[in-house]
């Protein structure tokens, strides 16, 4: 697997089944008999097993409930606001597994916890600290905790485990108006992920995420729009400022509406509606997009401002309340719709704030007009080279589906060529199991499965590579239709160094570089141990990350 890899893309695939119910809490939390029972057969729950560096797996999955997860205070690492919970009763033991105990973070992995009723107070109680991964390879893992926040001089906040089991234990409280809700008596603890050794007693250092205080309540029916019967939808092109970026959406237009499918991309079918008015097309904020496997997701909208300074580089600033709606200017000769080039949208967690898993700036859409056209140049995004120690390199790249005319590009006529030194690379199936045959032109939406040496993610694609001793890469666009072939440049690397690269990310100067103990105190001559090395930029930037020191 190469997760590590894929978390510069953000990668999340949802592989587990979340069952659609009618039952109230109560029912949910008596795991009814009616909730498709198992069988001595059925496995439910494989329990970690740190021993042999496994991480937790659920292999079968009863009586699943979703929830909208909201933050009831302010949290300082990841936001639960718009997240999904999910709760898994197994009708078999009535254990209790919170899945994706923390948003964003350790996706696929549980918590396990008892029913407790105590009179009219009904809960889950999960004993902590609990394994959310572990590796053995690398003799470390992820432990959720209780931890007592510490803020230090310099406002950084870190949390301290606990020192007793009687701290150290959560409950996901049932009520009747807001369903489960998990909270604190002293406002100073949280629910934290901490690094830890596996040959270690102890929970670890502070892992960077945390919930203070959420509730998880039923979010109701929700169920996307798609295309209504009768609508003959078209191939459009949805076309956006934040690079030169485009990917292919549905258009159908009924009456006074218009249906726009696929805007998020991770949402093919759903649609988006805007309402016709003259030359104006009025599209409502908070549009339902669909959900992932931790998110409920949205369409928001917000100003953008783009900024392009030294100190901070080229970047967008999303700046005041979220906007009711976009109003976009519709053209219905050229077919075009265009929305104003200082609003973005949003594939958003939520509607109260901005927690975006993509955004578009002023989005224009227009038809797939077909023919031939020649692909606009890929863009290199990430790249790792070839390390053996995990026995494999590759990058991402964009391949726009955008002519160098405008043209709006269809993925089933592009395929695209990988070159090692300038010279086109042929991957074949010895070397690369999920290729069905030797292949030098690759087709645009190729994937190998769980292989994963090929990946896309709207037009983003992951290329990784058991190739060595090359001194440079690059990636061509081809495109050909009705028998006429069109290339992009080809768009090179140079590799160097045996680590993640961004070709085109630039940070501004450093400031200062600071060293903090695990209790966040200070450190002015750091000695062997692990600490937080803070990097300050000019313009107030700043990055934290844990260091090992080992001066021999």
């Amino acid at each position: 697997m190469k997760r590590n890899f894929y978390t510069f893309a953000a990668l999340v695939i949802a592989a587990t089944t979340a069952f659609a119910q009618e039952s109230s809490f109560a029912d949910l939390m008596k795991a009814p008999a009616e909730v498709t029972p198992a069988t001595e057969e059925d496995v439910i729950w494989t329990p970690p097993c740190v021993e042999e560096g496994h991480s937790y797996e659920m292999v079968f999955e009863i009586g699943c409930k979703g929830f909208t997860r909201t933050g009831l205070t302010d949290v300082e690492f990841d936001s639960p606001n718009g997240g999904r919970g999910i709760i898994v009763a197994d009708t078999r033991s009535y254990k209790y597994y919170i899945k994706n105990p923390l948003p964003r973070t350790h996706i696929g992995s549980y918590i396990e916890g008892t029913l407790v009723e105590e009179g009219d107070n009904v809960y889950i109680e999960c004993q902590l600290p609990q394994w959310l991964n572990a590796r053995e390879a690398s003799n470390q893992g992820v432990k959720m905790v209780v931890g007592r926040k510490i803020v230090n001089p310099d406002g950084m906040i870190f949390y301290d485990p606990v020192t007793t089991a009687e701290e150290n234990v959560i409950r996901y409280v049932m009520t009747e108006d807001e369903g489960f809700v998990l909270e604190f008596d002293d406002p100073e603890l949280a629910v934290v992920a901490t690094y830890a050794y596996l040959d270690e007693e102890g929970d670890g250092i502070f892992a960077g995420a945390a919930i203070e205080r959420v509730k998880y309540s039923d979010p109701g029916d929700k169920t996307p729009v798609t295309m209504p019967e009768g609508v003959t939808a078209q191939k459009w092109g949805m076309i956006y400022s934040n690079g030169l970026r485009v990917h292919n959406v549905q258009c159908g237009i009924q009456d006074d509406k218009v249906y726009l499918a696929g805007v998020a991309p991770q949402f093919p079918e759903n649609c988006v509606v805007g309402t016709i008015n003259g030359e104006t097309i009025t599209f409502e904020a908070n549009q339902y997009l669909g959900e992932t496997e931790t998110t409920y997701e949205y369409l928001v909208f917000n100003k953008a401002k783009f900024i392009s300074s030294s100190d901070r580089g080229d970047v967008y600033n999303f700046e005041g309340d979220l906007l009711p709606s976009c109003e976009a200017v519709y053209d219905a000769t050229a077919h075009t719709i265009s929305c104003p080039m200082d609003e973005a949208w949003f594939c958003n967690a939520g509607t109260g704030h901005l927690y975006y898993a993509d955004f578009w700036v002023g989005p224009m859409f227009m038809p797939d007009m077909g023919g031939a056209a020649t692909p606009s140049d890929p863009e290199i995004l990430e790249w790792m080279e070839y390390m053996p120690a995990v026995g494999y390199g590759g990058f991402i790249a964009d391949l726009p589906l955008l002519g160098t005319n405008g043209e709006i590009l269809s993925p089933e006529f592009y395929t695209y060529i990988v070159y090692f030194d300038g010279e086109p690379f042929t991957f074949t199936p010895e070397e690369y199991p999920g290729v069905p045959e030797p292949m030098t032109e690759i087709p645009y939406n190729f994937e190998d499965g769980e292989v994963e040496d090929f990946r896309v993610e709207g037009t983003n694609h992951i290329i990784c590579w058991r190739a060595d001793g090359y001194e440079s890469f690059g990636i061509q666009g081809v495109y050909t239709y009705d028998g006429v072939t069109n290339k992009s440049n080809v768009v090179s690397q140079e590799l160097e160094g045996a680590a993640v690269k961004g070709n085109h990310i630039d940070y501004p100067e450093v400031r200062d570089v600071k060293f903090y103990d695990l209790t966040g105190r200070e450190v002015i001559n750091p000695e062997n141990g692990i600490y937080i090395k803070r990097i300050n930029f000019v313009g107030g930037k700043s990055i934290s990350e844990k260091v090992v020191i080992n001066r021999k």
